[in-house]
């Protein structure tokens, strides 16, 4: 591969270079799962996958491109497993630790090895997202659980900008950019301390909340978005009206054209909801608010509307930390990934998948980040937030009072009235 990156993950390179947005994905599977077995099959999908085998380099006109030349295999670190808990902490290390982007690869491999083990994939965000990783665990476990079943090298792909349909795009638009390069903020630290919490529904309490939601009419993203908005607002003890942002990342792969598979690569739309709520705002009007917004962006062909600022953005040569400024000036207080239900199988030869947590990552001090992915009908969360900012007493607050507002609201009828 020899290619320039394209804007998204042009945006994402620089990005981590201020603030890491390496994110994690945690696989739970037991049976026996060695060493060997996992060097082998990390050595298939490195040659599977045309992004695992590159290294970011800058050319002569000083734009970043891919190139696949002289990367070295993909780093597995081992470690022996000290509990259900332990790979949060693992996890908390990863995602703030930067990757060697000149050299090569953009994924490492953690292994808390025991008699259930986690699997921890880290990934720079210019690579890869939530998906590229989910599909890239599967092909790990299958190669293990069936050596060479899966024999299909990938081709390379190209960045998302070049798949959008003509319906989609916004050719005409009017792109005015300040001068944001000549605006240098301060160095930012890379030294954080993420909060990671995790938690489970159980199969029967999923399946109450994907029936009341159908009740609703409204979206299960729009209900999770929901219980940890107005979980947020309760705990910060905010009784006037406040404005709060979500950031809910889309899977477009199937609005491109040609539409886009199992590959790896960063194939998401970030549309972002606005609302504003009381402690004693609407459950269930919310989650409306949510899927009616999020809608809109859809309908109206407005899915990628910001390439074209994006792309223009990048053209006056911003510095990592201006990008990190654009960001937090964007005002997120909330990101919602939701992998919804997983389409992969929990069995590989004697390996079973028994949960997915992530994809975990810190997207800004200010931004409070859940990940959501339901496997085998049982829906799994994760929390993550900087200590910094929220505390872990105050997280596991936030926890608490969604698992209590979820509960509440699949176990209410309709009739009934404010849940909050």
């Amino acid at each position: 591969m020899n290619r320039l990156l394209g804007a998204s993950e042009h945006f994402l390179w620089l990005r981590d270079q201020a603030w890491s947005v390496n994110f994690a994905l945690a696989a739970s599977v037991t049976g026996t799962l060695t060493v060997r077995q996992l060097t082998d099959a990390l050595a298939w999908v490195q040659l599977r996958h045309p992004l695992l085998r590159v290294k970011i380099a800058i050319d002569e006109h000083q734009q970043p491109q891919f190139i696949s030349e002289d990367v070295p295999a993909i780093s597995l670190r081992v470690v022996q497993r000290q509990g259900e808990e332990h790979w949060t902490q693992e996890v908390a290390d990863e995602i703030v630790s930067p990757f060697s982007w000149s050299q090569g690869p953009l994924l490492r491999v953690v292994l808390l090895q025991g008699d259930n083990s986690e699997l921890i994939l880290i990934c720079h965000h210019s690579i890869g997202d939530a998906l590229s990783i989910v599909y890239l665990l599967r092909d790990i476990l299958q190669e293990i659980g069936t050596p060479g079943s899966d024999c299909q090298i990938l081709p390379e792909i190209p960045p998302l900008e070049e798949l959008i349909p003509p319906s989609f795009q916004h050719k005409n638009d009017t792109v005015v950019i300040a001068n944001s390069h000549h605006l240098e903020p301060e160095e930012t630290p890379r030294k954080w301390r993420p909060t990671i919490l995790s938690w489970s529904l159980e199969v029967e309490e999923t399946s109450k909340l994907v029936l009341r939601c159908r009740e609703e009419q409204v979206t299960v993203h729009g209900a999770l978005c929901a219980s940890f908005l107005l979980s947020m607002i309760h705990e910060a003890g905010l009784s006037a009206e406040t404005s709060i942002k979500c950031l809910s990342p889309l899977n477009a792969r199937s609005y491109l054209v040609p539409p886009v598979g199992l590959d790896m690569g960063v194939y998401i739309a970030l549309p972002v909801t606005a609302h504003k709520l009381k402690r004693e705002s609407d459950f269930w009007d919310l989650a409306r608010e949510v899927k009616h917004q999020i809608n809109e962006v859809v309908a109206q062909g407005k899915m990628f509307e910001g390439i074209p600022k994006l792309k223009a953005f990048l053209s006056t040569k911003p510095t990592p930390n201006v990008v990190y400024q654009q960001v937090l000036e964007r005002g997120d207080d909330l990101a919602v990934s939701n992998l919804g239900r997983l389409d992969i199988p929990q069995q590989f030869g004697n390996l079973r998948l028994r949960a997915i947590y992530g994809p975990t990552l810190l997207g800004s001090e200010n931004v409070k980040v859940v990940s959501v992915a339901t496997l085998g009908g049982k829906m799994f969360f994760t929390f993550a937030c900087l200590e910094s900012v929220t505390s872990q007493t105050d997280a596991k607050q936030i926890q608490a009072r969604v698992t209590q507002l979820i509960h509440k609201v699949v176990n209410q009828s309709i009739s009934q009235g404010a849940l909050v």
